[in-house]
């Protein structure tokens, strides 16, 4: 029985490494894609984990929590049929659009960055900038009046006795014009604007200031994402900058790729040492950063079909945001399929107040809401929602301020289908972005065609009446 099993589990990698190769047109790290990013995501944090599952290694700790052995079959065999369909479903898309992924991103590399109204765009991104940073300190000084420290110099300075999980739950509740306001200022106002900068600063090379609203900019994004210390957000947050830096240049050096991954293994093990991990007693892969990335979303995806329907009924779209439940005429309130197993399965963290939810690939939350049908659904959809995103992006001009939302929207994608599946049906941010990016690309267009020769046309009659009266 092992051998068969073995066998699938290798059969499985490698066709779905040969069918991801294929969508994402290549999986050289150096000219990564959203495809290929997404690829590596799901290896590293499902894949692998998800194989030693099924092969018989149930030591890590979400494991114990499983109550039917069978969900562990389950599991394996939902992430086998998501790993060939939705690389298969990428590339059927794209062959519907008579769309040649290899060849049209190897173009969009090659093109050169246009830079078009750059002296206006900087005013608005400094006007715009100045009251983020702004903000960030009424923010800061929030958090200070709530813990009587800033997070900043606590993780530099950590006392022992300090719980970065209890004080996470404090630092998360400050918000001093709303929850809301916060989020579309730091998580994404701030961060979206040091990408444009970096991207302006990186295309002219030598423009300080755009240099200089850059470094502002990262430095002010850096220090909130890490002011409620959570370990991954940042790390997202500078790989981006990367991608900023291979759409503009056509290639990452391998240096500076080898650079990125030693700083994230220093910054892990950091972050790692500030929550307590005690490295002197060695690692090993079911604990730590290690046991985080291989099993955690593996055991809470068995964890998805082990509750689902046999203990809880399905959530019927619960999970989606208050808006789209209303939209759609969903009643109940609106609750994440990870914090329902969170609180479950009774975790440490929920008892003293930390737990938050448990995060897992996105048909988790799709099988967790409509069942099989739903799970299978969201695979092709999520799927066809990414083709049709590069196949849009890489149509679009090779500018600074559509390099910055390609690599974010990049980054945010592929993360999200580790997190859930909801997200691709509606989120208010991603709404945001599509229609920054309609706006900005559109309205050039508009004043060229329609208003610019209107309003000239006005101006020109006025100016005869005017002569004429005289």
């Amino acid at each position: 029985m092992i051998v068969i099993k073995i066998i699938v589990v290798l059969v499985g990698v490698i066709l779905s490494i040969f069918l991801f190769r294929k969508a994402a047109s290549t999986i050289d790290i150096g000219k990564i894609n959203v495809v290929s990013y997404i690829m590596y995501l799901f290896l590293a944090q499902t894949m692998i984990g998800a194989s030693l599952v099924y092969l018989g290694d149930h030591n890590h700790y979400t494991m114990g929590y499983v109550l039917n052995q069978s969900s562990f079959d389950i599991m394996y065999y939902s992430v086998l049929a998501t790993s060939i369909l939705f690389p298969a479903t990428i590339l059927a898309v794209h062959k519907l659009l008579r769309f040649d992924m290899k060849e049209c991103y190897a173009g969009y590399l090659e093109k050169p960055t246009n830079v078009n109204f750059e002296r206006k765009i900087f005013w608005v991104v400094a006007a715009i900038g100045v009251l983020c940073v702004g903000f960030l300190m009424l923010y800061m000084i929030a958090i200070y009046r709530k813990v009587h420290y800033f997070p900043v110099f606590r993780l530099l300075r950590t006392p022992e006795d300090f719980d970065m999980g209890v004080e996470r739950q404090l630092i998360t509740s400050v918000a001093p014009l709303g929850e809301r306001i916060t989020n579309l200022t730091l998580h994404l106002g701030l961060p979206l604007l040091s990408y444009l900068a970096f991207a302006y600063a990186w295309a002219l090379k030598k423009s300080i200031r755009w240099w200089i609203a850059a470094v502002v900019l990262i430095g002010s994004s850096a220090l909130a994402l890490t002011s409620n210390f959570e370990k991954s957000p940042v790390i997202f947050y500078f790989f981006v900058l990367l991608l900023v830096i291979l759409y503009i240049r056509g290639r990452l050096p391998k240096l500076l790729v080898w650079a990125f991954i030693g700083m994230i293994v220093l910054y892990m093990i950091f972050i790692y040492g500030k929550n307590g991990f005690d490295f002197s007693q060695g690692i090993d892969i079911y604990n730590g950063p290690i046991g985080r990335t291989l099993f955690t979303q593996v055991g809470t995806l068995a964890l998805h079909f082990d509750l689902f329907p046999e203990i809880l009924p399905f959530l019927g779209g619960r999970s989606l945001s208050p808006t789209a439940m209303n939209i759609l005429g969903i009643d109940g309130s609106s609750v994440r399929s990870g914090k329902v197993v969170m609180d479950f399965y009774g975790s440490e963290k929920v008892y003293d107040g930390t737990g938050g939810v448990m995060n897992t690939l996105f048909i988790g939350e799709a099988y967790a809401n409509f069942n099989y049908i739903g799970m299978v659904f969201s695979i092709l959809y999520v799927a066809a929602f990414i083709a049709l995103f590069v196949f849009v992006f890489l149509k679009l001009q090779k500018n600074p301020f559509n390099i910055a939302i390609f690599a974010f929207l990049t980054s945010r994608f592929a993360q999200t289908t580790q997190s859930g599946f909801t997200d691709f049906i509606y989120n208010f941010q991603f709404l945001l972005v599509f229609l920054l990016v309609l706006a900005v690309n559109l309205f050039p267009k508009i004043w060229k065609q329609y208003l610019g020769p209107r309003i000239s046309g006005r101006k020109k009659q006025k100016h005869s009446k005017q002569e004429e009266s005289t």
